[in-house]
C-alpha cells in the first residue's frame, strides 16, 4: 500500500477529533439533533483549520444509516464511501477549476434528481470565492430555494470575496485558527501513536512554525520524521530555518542598549549559520512584540504561548526596558519589516534597520525630559519679570508656546522654627503652606497665583480659568495679609490683578513644532510625523 501522509491518516473523522474549533462541533451537533439543519453553509477561515474536514464529517453525520446523527458511526457503507471519496451523493467541487456560468447551470440540473443511496445530497464547493460573479449569480436561486433533500457547503479562506447577496442565503460558521498549544497537544498525540521520537521544545518549535494550521504542523512533522528518527531541536531549526532564542533575545538587548557593534556581530554570526534573514526578521518583530506585551501584563500565560527559554529571556529584559521604549522599538520595526522582506540585500536592510532602532537607546520619554528640566536642583535662577511688561523674547523662546511670568526661585533650607524677618517672598510661601494644613482648597487657589513682590506690596496675578477664585481669595485677605505681616514685619498690602495669556490652538503647536529644528531632525531620522502635542504645565 502506498505511504499515506500524517495529515490525510491523520484526518479527524467526527465532530469530537477537531482540534481548536469546539464551537463549530456543538453548533453542528446541534443542529442535527434539534433537526434544524440548515440548507447551506459557509465555512471560513484560515487554511488548515478543517473547513473540508468539517464539511464531510457533515456529510457521514447526514447520511449514516443510523442518522441523522451527531456521531456518524464510520463502519457503515455511506460513512466508509465519504471517506474514501466514492459516495454518489456527496460531491466535492473545486471552485478554482469550476468558475463558469456553465459549471454551476450543470449543478443545478443535478440538483434536482433525488439522492441515489444517501438521505442528502451535500455539495461542497471549495475555495467557493474563486467563483465568478455570473456564476454566484446563477447560483443564487438554488441557494436560497433548494429541494429538501440537498444541502450545500461553501469553503472559503476569503469570505470577503463572497458576495452579500450569497452570504445573506447562508449560515456562515468562521473557523479559528489553531492555537500552538492546541496543535502541540494534537502533535503529542500523533507522535506517540507513530512512534515518533521528538521533544518537546522540537514539538514547541513546529507548532508555533504551523502559524495556527494544523495541516501544515502534520506537513512539517513528516518532513521531519523523514529527516532523522529522532528529532532535536537543531533538526528543527535547521530544516525550517528558525533561530534560537537566545540569538534573538541577545539581539533585543543589544538594540535597548544602543550597542551597535554587538548587533553587526550577531548579525554575521547569523548569515554564516545559514539563517534565513527574512525568516529571522519575522522572528524578532514576535518576540519583541511578547517582551511589550509582557511587559505591560504580568499573568501572560493565557495570551502568549512561550517556550521556558523565552518566558526567562523576556522576564530578563522586561525589567532593563520601558514599556515607551519597547513600543517604540515595535512600532519602528514593524515600519522596516516590508522593506526587509522585498529588499535585493536582506542582510544591508536588516543591519540599517537594526542600527537606526538602536539609535532609541538615546531618547527619553517626553515626561522625563520634562521633570528634569523642571526639578529646582537642575535650574538657574530665572529673571524676575513684571507681570504687565514681559521680558523681550528671546531666540530659545521662540519653541516654547506658552509665556507666563515666575517669581525669583531662591533655595529653601529646612527651618526648625520662622523668624520674623524673613522676606515677603518666604512669608508668602509660608503662609500658604500654613493654610494648606487647615485649609486645602484655600491653598490650591492661592497656588494658582502669580505673586510679584514689591517692597510693600504682593500682586497677586490671576491668568485665564483662575480668573474665578479672585472673589474666594479676596475674602480672605484679612487673614492672609495679617500672617504675612507677622512673618515679615512688613505692613503689606496685597492686590489681584487679572491678566489675560493668549494660548495657541492645538493646530498652531504642531506647526510650531514642524518649524524646530529638533522635532525635523527626529522625524526624518525615523521617517515619522506628530502624533500629538502635549502641553507644557
Amino acid at each position: 500500500m502506498a505511504y499515506l501522509v500524517l495529515a490525510r491518516k491523520w484526518r479527524p473523522q467526527s465532530f469530537d477529533d477537531l482540534t481548536g474549533q469546539e464551537h463549530i462541533s456543538r453548533i453542528l451537533k446541534n443542529t442535527i439533533t434539534q433537526n434544524k439543519v440548515a440548507h447551506a453553509y459557509i465555512f471560513s477561515g484560515p487554511r488548515g483549520v478543517g473547513k473540508t474536514t468539517s464539511a464531510r464529517i457533515l456529510s457521514k453525520a447526514l447520511n449514516c444509516t443510523s442518522g441523522p446523527t451527531p456521531e456518524p458511526c464510520g463502519k457503515c457503507g455511506s460513512c466508509i464511501a465519504v471517506v474514501e471519496g466514492s459516495s454518489i451523493d456527496v460531491s466535492e467541487i473545486d471552485g478554482a477549476s469550476n468558475t463558469g456560468v456553465d459549471n454551476i447551470r450543470d449543478l443545478r440540473e443535478r440538483v434536482r434528481y433525488a439522492p441515489s443511496e444517501s438521505k442528502y445530497k451535500v455539495y461542497i464547493i471549495d475555495e467557493a470565492h474563486m467563483l465568478s460573479t455570473a456564476a454566484f449569480n446563477a447560483l443564487l436561486k438554488t441557494l436560497e430555494e433548494p429541494p429538501p433533500h440537498v444541502v450545500f457547503v461553501l469553503a472559503t479562506t476569503e469570505p470577503r470575496k463572497i458576495p452579500a447577496t450569497v452570504l445573506s442565503r447562508c449560515q456562515h460558521l468562521p473557523f479559528r485558527r489553531i492555537s500552538s498549544q492546541d496543535i502541540k497537544g494534537r502533535l503529542k498525540f500523533i507522535t506517540t501513536k507513530e512512534g515518533i521520537v521528538i521533544s518537546e521544545s522540537a514539538l514547541e518549535m513546529v507548532s508555533r512554525a504551523a502559524d495556527g494550521s494544523m495541516r501544515d504542523s502534520l506537513t512539517i512533522l513528516d518532513q521531519l520524521a523523514s529527516f532523522s528518527d529522532n528529532i532535536l531541536d537543531s533538526d528543527v531549526m535547521n530544516m525550517l530555518g528558525i533561530t534560537d532564542i537566545s540569538s534573538i533575545s541577545d539581539m533585543t538587548s543589544a538594540l535597548i542598549e544602543g550597542d551597535r557593534s554587538r548587533i553587526i556581530r550577531i548579525i554575521a554570526g547569523l548569515v554564516d549559520s545559514g539563517i534565513d534573514i527574512k525568516t529571522y526578521t519575522r522572528d524578532m518583530l514576535q518576540f519583541i512584540r511578547n517582551l511589550l506585551v509582557a511587559s505591560i501584563i504580568d499573568d501572560t500565560e493565557n495570551i502568549l504561548n512561550l517556550s521556558e527559554e523565552e518566558s526567562a529571556a523576556i522576564k530578563e529584559l522586561k525589567s532593563v526596558a520601558t514599556q515607551e521604549h519597547v513600543s517604540l522599538l515595535l512600532s519602528e520595526f514593524i515600519k522596516a519589516e516590508p522593506s526587509i522582506r522585498s529588499s535585493l540585500y536582506p542582510r544591508v536592510a536588516l543591519e540599517l534597520a537594526l542600527i537606526r532602532l538602536s539609535l532609541l537607546s538615546h531618547f527619553k520619554a517626553v515626561n522625563e525630559v520634562l521633570k528634569s528640566l523642571g526639578s529646582p536642583s537642575k535650574q538657574t535662577q530665572p529673571v524676575v519679570a513684571p507681570i504687565n511688561k514681559p521680558s523681550p523674547p528671546t531666540q530659545e523662546s521662540e519653541d516654547i508656546t506658552e509665556v507666563k511670568t515666575h517669581p525669583v526661585l531662591e533655595t529653601v533650607t529646612p527651618k526648625t522654627e520662622v523668624k520674623a524677618t524673613i522676606s515677603l517672598s518666604d512669608a508668602w510661601g509660608e503662609t500658604v503652606k500654613e493654610i494648606e494644613e487647615n485649609d486645602y482648597p484655600l491653598a490650591s487657589k492661592l497656588k494658582e497665583c502669580v505673586p510679584a513682590f514689591g517692597d510693600k506690596t504682593i500682586a497677586l496675578s490671576l491668568n485665564g480659568g483662575a480668573s474665578m477664585h479672585e472673589e474666594s481669595i479676596k475674602e480672605n485677605f484679612s487673614t492672609i495679609k495679617k500672617r504675612i505681616s507677622e512673618l515679615s514685619g512688613i505692613d503689606v498690602e496685597i492686590k489681584i490683578e487679572i491678566s489675560k495669556i493668549k494660548t495657541k490652538s492645538r493646530k498652531d503647536i504642531i506647526e510650531d513644532a514642524k518649524k524646530n529644528r529638533v522635532v525635523n531632525a527626529a522625524l526624518e531620522l525615523f521617517d515619522g510625523r506628530i502624533g500629538d502635542v502635549i502641553p507644557n504645565n
